[in-house]
């Protein structure tokens, strides 16, 4: 396990640095746009706007994303708090598309529908701390050799609206009837012409990395997660 963190920790390093340099000369970030204020953290003035595309069933995403919450105070005092990065989440319904995942559908559906109560990160923080616990840890659905994840059932994504202190009713009727269905096929629509490779997908200032190293290690995954965040910080 030492022998794989070192090999991985060499290759974020190296990738990071070659990225700094490659955006060392190009044009100052203008655009801000942003798809849901709601799936947003941070002062829009920020320094930076970081934003990751991603897909609620992509193992590679959500080690970067179980990082941060595991981590949540630092990463938020040290990169929130002091304005150096609006963080925007982008999430699609990709490996649906491509048949890798038919819960990226109604996991994505769940989190613009409690993007619509205000409480996203609420609901994203917790599915996926969910499906560590459940999951992840279990070494189910981690990768394309780990044993594949079941077809969850709507209940699970109910389950986790509770947890995370949503309205239910309202949470139920938005999945029920596909309210958010349109926004997500088209924001993934959309992400597919912006991103050069699949997810996750960061852009954060001139800097932009496709995929993510992890191990599933929290502490370890943070410290690649932060080489990001300095790359782009830098750029």
């Amino acid at each position: 396990m030492e022998k794989l963190k070192a090999i991985l920790a060499v290759a974020a390093v190296a990738l990071v640095v070659a990225l700094v340099i490659f955006n060392a000369s190009r044009p100052v970030e203008v655009d801000r746009e942003v798809w849901n204020v709601a799936m947003t953290k941070g002062n829009p003035e920020a320094k930076k706007h970081f934003i990751m595309y991603t897909d609620i069933f992509c193992p590679y995403c959500d080690k970067f994303s179980y990082a941060l919450i595991a981590n949540k105070e630092d990463f938020e005092e040290n990169y929130l708090n002091n304005n150096q990065v609006y963080f925007e989440m982008r999430v699609t319904y990709m490996n649906y598309l491509s048949g890798h995942s038919n819960n990226s559908k109604p996991a994505g559906e769940a989190t613009y529908c409690a993007a619509k109560q205000e409480k996203f990160w609420n609901y994203y923080d917790t599915l996926i701390s969910t499906l560590y616990d459940d999951y992840f840890s279990k070494d189910i659905g981690t990768g394309i050799n780990a044993e594949k994840m079941p077809d969850l059932e709507l209940d699970y994504f109910y389950a986790v609206a509770g947890k995370a202190g949503l309205e239910l009713e309202s949470f139920q009727t938005c999945m029920e009837n596909h309210e958010t269905l349109e926004e997500l096929a088209s924001n993934t629509a959309k992400a597919q012409t912006q991103i050069e490779s699949g997810v996750p997908y960061f852009v954060f200032g001139n800097h932009k990395q496709s995929g993510f190293y992890g191990i599933w290690d929290a502490t370890f995954d943070y410290e690649q997660a932060k080489l990001l965040l300095d790359a782009g910080l830098s750029s």
